[in-house]
């Protein structure tokens, strides 16, 4: 068998997992691996930062529920896409980071790029290992794979140096790859979902919350039929959203506490609340809104979720999908019947109340508000599309105002609350699935840290509309420190200036235009996916909209204050 250079067997040991598309940023460490892609048919969507390698493979990895892989040189290639590392951490998405390094030979020389990436990363990644043999390459190549996507998903690391990706090896000689994908259905014990019934028979007042691992496990069936059943409110959050679609008779959108569908007062009023696949972070207020005398059912993969922030009740530690099979079962088997019907009244109530008020902080805009873009844009792709959302009160707005009715389909950052995902975000979401329009919805201050990425699409005809909410400062920053100090006067170091931002991305060869009418978004929205290139809509919004996160979150800051 012929000899083959070390990044080849990278680039093999990728393409045999069925690896087609790379982000990336290029550096002399791996251009044996580059060369070796352009061989064998990999695309390499090479970036302009290696932080938006990073978040592109991120958003990847989490559509598709198989590895983005990022592929950087050494040293600051390494450092520069750690920020993407630890969103992907954070929000448990599945993710491969390959890096060179300096020589082996070098080693505490003071060499060009000699740090120790592998401790760098291991905080924040899964798994972390450097590759110190060639013929190990497949070997490690997989099992990176595999702690990618078992169990609870996270980023692995790969660190391997030129003495490994340059010289030629037999491949013969080489490890056979690990399993790729271990099993990791664990079931629950039949003891278990017997107590978690005897829980629901008790209760009269249910709540279901839904996250992630909803999507993570692909249990959108068994969920869809498990409303069905139980016929109780269900709300959704991160990666939960579309599981069960917003429109659907028991689902109220998203389980925040400033939620239109709310989840507030809902879950201020439930005696059981069924947490599946889901964390209760910020995004959820820590748990803080729940009846504190209800009882608690928690699922997760994840042994070390079990009670963060709320005792469990019950915890069950397994595959969300395999508990919510057998729950299936056991409502059918038994022919368990549950009427929620009282509470799911009393439920619709208090979201049309809650609905009511927010239209009302909406309507009293003196401009465009940035909900109304964001349910613009909502309305626009009827569910069919991809929304991205980045930003402060941006993102907060935007989630709280679209309808998602598919999984898969909505793209927030993550308990890292980092800002400048939004492009590299919906860069990866249109590379995962290139048939499906792709929406970013973004405040001006988020989208300019990565907006080089424009260029990287109109390089790669990678079209997508990115749709800026544009108040001319750091918005939430703003309204923080006017809330905290209401008689400071005039603010620093918030105030950006409209920047043109559509007369940008035209001179990088995709289109713009400016949005000044709500009436206009529309047509412009039309207007530019019929371009084909990749495109922004420039929105200049009501710089006096303050979400309703921006509040909770100053007021948090505030009582710690003498």
């Amino acid at each position: 068998m012929a000899r083959l250079q070390g990044g080849y067997l990278v680039s093999k040991a990728l393409y045999d997992l069925g690896v087609r598309d790379i982000f990336t940023l290029g550096g002399g460490h791996i251009n044996p691996v580059y060369r070796a892609c352009t061989d064998l048919g990999i695309r390499l969507v090479d970036t302009h930062h290696e932080q938006g390698a990073a978040m592109a493979a991120d958003a990847y990895g989490r559509l598709r529920r198989v590895p983005g892989v990022c592929l950087v040189t050494a040293g600051p290639g390494l450092t520069n896409a750690l920020t993407g590392i630890s969103g992907s951490y954070l929000a448990n998405s599945p993710m491969i980071l390959i890096s060179g390094r300096s020589g082996i030979e070098e080693n505490d020389r003071m060499s060009l790029q000699e740090i120790d990436q592998e401790a760098i990363v291991r905080p924040v990644t899964k798994w972390a290992r450097t590759v110190y043999e060639a013929g190990r390459l497949f070997e490690y190549v997989s099992a990176a794979y595999g702690a990618a996507v078992s169990a609870r998903p996270g980023p692995a690391y790969l660190g391997m140096s030129y003495e490994v990706l340059y010289p030629s090896y037999d491949e013969s000689a080489a490890s056979p790859p690990r399993t790729p994908i271990p099993d990791t259905d664990c079931e629950p014990p039949e003891r278990k979902v017997s107590e978690f019934f005897r829980l629901l028979e008790k209760s009269k007042r249910p709540l279901i919350v839904i996250g992630s691992g909803g999507w993570y496990s692909g249990a959108e069936q068994s969920i869809a039929e498990f409303a069905e059943r139980l016929k109780a409110p269900f709300f959704t959050l991160n990666m939960g959203r579309g599981i069960l679609p917003d429109n659907h008779r028991c689902c109220f959108g998203a389980a925040s506490p400033a939620s239109p569908g709310g989840f507030r007062e809902i879950s201020a009023g439930a005696d059981l609340v069924i947490l599946l696949g889901v964390r209760l972070s910020i995004y959820a207020g820590f748990g803080n809104t729940i009846n504190p005398r209800a009882r608690t059912v928690q699922v997760d993969i994840n042994p070390e979720e079990i009670g963060r922030n709320r005792p469990a009740d019950l915890g069950i530690v397994c595959d969300l999908n395999s508990f919510l099979v057998k729950a299936n079962l056991y409502l059918q088997d038994n022919k368990a019947g549950f009427d929620f019907a009282l509470w799911m009244k009393e439920a619709h109530s208090l979201r049309s109340r809650a609905t009511s008020a927010f239209r009302r902080t909406v309507t009293g805009s003196r401009g465009i508000h940035p909900s109304t873009v964001a349910k613009t844009v909502s309305d626009y792709l009827e569910g069919e599309g991809i929304i991205a959302v980045d930003g402060g009160d941006c993102q907060s707005w935007t989630d709280l105002s679209c309808e998602v009715k598919n999984p898969g389909h909505y793209l927030k950052g993550g308990p890292l609350g980092c800002m400048g995902v939004g492009i590299p975000f919906a860069l990866g979401a249109k590379v995962a699935f290139p048939e499906k329009p792709v929406v970013l919805v973004s405040g001006d201050g988020a989208v300019a840290m990565n907006f080089m990425e424009m260029e990287t699409a109109v390089r790669h005809s990678i079209p997508f509309v990115v749709v800026v909410c544009n108040d001319s400062a750091w918005g939430m920053t703003k309204h923080q420190i006017e809330i905290t100090y209401p008689d400071a006067g005039e603010t620093q170091g918030v105030d950006l200036g409209f920047v043109d931002f559509h007369e940008i991305v035209r001179a990088m060869g995709g289109y713009g235009e400016k949005i000044e009418n709500i009436k206009d978004l529309t047509p412009g929205l039309e207007r530019a996916f019929s371009s084909g290139l990749p495109a922004v809509l420039n929105v200049k919004t009501d710089p006096g909209a303050v979400s309703g996160a921006t509040r909770v979150i100053t007021e948090m800051m505030m009582r710690t204050m003498d």
